[in-house]
């Protein structure tokens, strides 16, 4: 299984993931635009076993999520940037990697899915090869 690197905007925290598949789930619900400043986050479930932090200490900020369940949000205390959230509503062995911050991920091509593509622009293309109005089925 491929390991990638990955670290914040400043530099202050760095981290490395094991990643299973080399594929991003574009997500575009509120919460990830609010987050990420712009229309969708690129991501990935992995096991929470897989995420090493390499370097510095992440803040959290929870919230509540669709599921009406709490969310973690990890990110780097000086400048922001999330390298995962923790999504309780998956139990306690599951995360939510953000892809687009790893090193190389550029290079994995059109993304798997598109997740709340029912919050996607208008003037913005769907891109994943599947599509799902909020999330997949179960």
């Amino acid at each position: 299984m491929p390991e990638y690197k990955g670290h914040c905007h400043c530099g202050q925290i760095a981290w490395t993931a094991d990643i299973p598949e080399e594929k991003h789930i574009l997500c575009h619900c509120g919460a990830c635009k609010l987050q990420g400043g712009g229309e969708f986050t690129l991501n990935q479930i992995i096991p929470k076993s897989n995420f090493h932090l390499t370097k510095g200490d992440l803040k959290v900020y929870t919230y509540k999520g669709d599921s009406g369940n709490t969310v973690d949000c990890f990110m780097c205390p000086n400048c922001g940037s999330s390298p995962y959230h923790h999504q309780h509503v998956m139990g306690d062995d599951k995360i939510v990697i953000r892809t687009g911050l790893l090193e190389g991920s550029d290079k994995w091509g059109k993304p798997a899915a598109e997740i709340y593509d029912k919050e996607r622009p208008s003037w913005l293309p769907q891109t994943g090869e599947n599509s799902f109005p909020e999330v997949p089925p179960s």
